[in-house]
């Protein structure tokens, strides 16, 4: 039998003498040839819990591949296209919600909150909402009731289970303009614009405030750091606001870069924490909580060109460079908690570096934007998130 350092003399003592039988039989049984136990590894939405949830974008799969991590780390969740149109609606009027019942009940069965994402956007919407059935245009009227019965159903369905809703996605461009039908790339063109105007807009919070009272109702952009693009947000939902839209909170996405751009015409010129903290401030000025609702920092900078000799691989991430990602991590959350009175939660998108969506460009180029790495272990930008 093996012997604990210290251990030795009391044993023997007790072997030899009666008289101490009962102080030998007092020791405990798995002191002796047990590894001490480790304590549990710090979790991340228990270091925050003072402050906000702490959310992760997630996909049918990675609520089980990357459980252990959900649920000690997490507590709350977004599914990142499950409740969007086309999964929800694919042909009028005929809903499914398998899929994303199946996400909120896990949410559910593990504590976490749901965040809706999202009711109304240009994109993954599928080409039958906005024709009439000879493929010429829907009119204003008929796509009004589609989005209507459209928001309708889908709040109605999940109310009680969602606490908030991005309600209406990426309706300002970067120069600050709304988005139009007439954009130059194809997949930032919006058909909502198109027939509608901007009275979408409104009427798809409303829509969404009938269905379920209690939800909060978030509008949410990416780029907000931008001076141009974040004033015109806040001119929208001022406006919105005063014409009395049932309006609850503003969603910055902060998809960042491990530093800003160098390029002063790019728009990750603007990624610095004094332009993020004038937006936050200036959306919460309106009497609005903010929510950072898709976070996570790339390793490339936007307006330097990388090619594929120069993309980023396990072994080129080195630690200077993951150091420098943490640093960065470290101070945009120290941000946060700063402004913990207006900011209502901080939702990553994704979970770990082994599935992101900064990873399926079709050029194959890589990326490692999380706090987990590819093997589920914590990298130096957690130990920077919660090292406070």
């Amino acid at each position: 039998m093996s012997l604990r350092p210290g251990l030795g003399s009391v044993i023997l003592t007790c072997l030899g003498l009666t008289l101490l039988a009962s102080a030998c039989a007092t020791q405990p049984a798995t002191g002796v040839g047990q590894p001490p136990q480790e304590p549990p590894a710090l979790s991340l939405a228990q270091k925050y819990s003072s402050y906000f949830p702490i959310g992760a974008a997630v996909d049918p799969d990675s609520i089980h591949t990357h459980a252990a991590l959900l649920e000690q780390h997490f507590n709350s969740i977004t599914t990142e296209n499950e409740m969007k149109f086309e999964s929800l609606e694919k042909a009028e009027g005929v809903f499914d919600y398998t899929t994303a019942d199946s996400m909120v009940a896990y949410a559910r069965g593990h504590g976490m909150k749901v965040r809706g994402h999202t009711l109304v956007w240009h994109r993954q919407t599928p080409d039958w909402v906005f024709v009439d059935a000879s493929g010429a245009p829907a009119s204003r009227d008929v796509l009004l009731a589609r989005l209507k019965n459209h928001i309708l159903n889908v709040v109605g369905h999940f109310k009680g289970s969602v606490y908030a809703w991005d309600v209406v996605n990426e309706v300002i461009t970067d120069d600050g303009k709304y988005r139009t039908a007439d954009e130059t790339e194809p997949d930032q063109r919006s058909p909502w614009h198109g027939i509608l105007g901007t009275s979408y807009v409104a009427a798809a919070f409303r829509y969404a405030h009938e269905a379920d009272p209690d939800a909060k109702l978030f509008y949410n952009d990416y780029r907000n750091y931008i001076p141009a693009k974040r004033q015109a947000i806040y001119e929208m939902l001022k406006q919105l606001l005063a014409e009395g839209v049932p309006i609850h909170g503003v969603g910055l996405q902060c998809h960042l870069s491990i530093e800003p751009s160098p390029v002063a015409t790019n728009h990750g010129y603007y990624q610095t924490i004094p332009e993020l903290e004038a937006t936050i401030e200036l959306y919460s000025s309106l009497g609005l909580a903010v929510q950072v609702t898709e976070f996570d920092m790339s390793l490339y900078v936007p307006g330097v060109t990388y090619t594929a000799d120069t993309y980023y691989t396990e072994a080129t991430f080195t630690p200077e460079l993951a150091a420098k990602q943490a640093r960065r991590y470290g101070e945009f959350f120290e941000l946060f908690r700063k402004h913990r009175d207006v900011i209502t939660g901080v939702t990553f998108w994704g979970i770990a570096d082994d599935n992101t969506w900064l990873s399926e460009f079709k050029s194959g180029r890589r990326d490692f934007p999380l706090l987990f790495d590819a093997k589920h272990q914590p990298k130096p930008a957690f130990d920077a998130v919660v090292g406070f």
